[in-house]
């Protein structure tokens, strides 16, 4: 196995776009599912209940969830016209949508289809908004929305004034840290290159892991406030196999692979969830025997993160801990990851290695018993 990371020497991107992530939007085919399973088993909030907005043609229910600084928009279609029906048709429930927060919609839409992006939805004004539609990565797009003086944080159009957050039941996830947006092979340069050229991002890491025959390409870019993280990744080949090639084929096409939440404290989140009924990855028992060869934990003990199966790994700026939750996805495709950053900068891509020799480890001991 190799891995090669580096610091990006990628161009001086283009004048950036002020935005700010202001929300994430689910296409599902039950709203009332969906929003029961975030509040029961993550401690998200309902802010606003479902709520049917749209005309005839794009009749929709929707919902909203918050915990800290994350909300999520969950939405199931009750229109053929509606754009959630052909998402679900094609995807199945996923992130449909990433809502950016800007002070001049009008304004953004037209610089950033001036640089390149498609014009999916011109922007239009209601209920004190202006909001405008652009496209992103396969299917999924973003939501331009600006609100004007005296407008309610948060006030989504079409929906009622949110409920302000009480902190009662949360457990402990703070904001969106990343979004992994996993693209066939052979267009990840291309989507990198787009979001520098048309948004202004910047490339903050870049990193190719083989494994055996499996493995990556990868290139994280960034918003100017740091709000807005996407980690672009491709497989090696075009006919390579594995976890990428398995969410490209299920998902159909490009999408949103895992939301990362980040967590102050991960302990606490993750074994909260856990009893609260949130199923995640187990991590095989040798890669924790192997764990003190290749750093010590900064913050909680080796025997808790047995425990909870919690990963942890380190970088030039500090350590940081994470986890996933097992995909309940009916295609195995989306799932959520929780990260607690002690520093760390890095996306955890030396557990990636940890995690294959910790596998071989337990294969060759099961092969010795036998």
């Amino acid at each position: 196995m190799t891995d090669r990371s580096s610091p990006p020497a990628a161009p001086i991107p283009a004048t950036p776009i002020p935005v700010e992530l202001d929300h994430v939007e689910f296409h599902v085919a039950d709203v009332t599912a969906e929003t029961t399973r975030l509040t029961a088993e993550y401690g998200f909030e309902l802010l606003v209940p479902p709520t049917e907005r749209g005309g005839p043609a794009e009749r929709c229910l929707s919902a909203l969830v918050g915990q800290a600084g994350i909300r999520l928009l969950v939405t199931q279609p009750l229109a053929a016209g509606h754009p959630a029906t052909d998402y679900l048709e094609r995807h199945g429930d996923g992130v449909a949508a990433l809502g950016l927060r800007v002070p001049d919609a009008a304004g953004a839409f037209r610089t950033l289809t001036d640089r390149g992006a498609a014009a999916l939805r011109p922007p239009q004004a209601e209920d004190g908004c202006v909001t405008a539609v652009v496209d992103a990565f396969g299917d999924v797009v973003h939501t331009l929305i600006e609100r004007g003086p005296g407008v309610c944080a948060g006030r989504i159009p079409g929906l009622p004034d949110p409920a302000p957050l009480t902190g009662a039941g949360e457990v402990g996830l703070r904001s969106v840290d990343h979004f992994a947006v996993l693209v066939p092979f052979g267009e990840l340069r291309s989507t990198e290159r787009r979001y520098r050229e048309v948004f202004g991002f910047r490339t903050i890491f870049e990193e190719r892991v083989e494994v055996g025959a499996l493995g990556m390409d990868s290139a994280v870019v960034q918003s100017a406030d740091h709000s807005v993280t996407l980690t672009l990744i491709e497989p090696l080949g075009a006919d390579a196999g594995g976890q990428i090639a398995s969410f490209l084929a299920g998902h159909g096409g490009a999408g949103v692979q895992h939301v990362a939440f980040a967590a102050g404290d991960a302990v606490h989140s993750v074994s909260t969830m856990a009893e609260r009924g949130v199923p995640f990855l187990h991590t095989p028992q040798t890669y924790y025997d192997a764990l003190p060869g290749r750093l010590t934990p900064l913050r909680h003990s080796t025997d808790r993160l047995r425990e909870l199966s919690l990963l942890v790994d380190q970088d030039h700026d500090g350590q940081l801990f994470q986890i996933f939750t097992r995909s309940r996805h009916p295609r195995n495709t989306f799932f959520f990851e929780v990260i607690e950053r002690i520093r760390a900068r890095n996306f955890g891509s030396n557990n990636i290695r940890a995690l294959y020799e910790a596998v071989e480890l337990q294969r060759n001991a099961s092969e010795v018993a036998g």
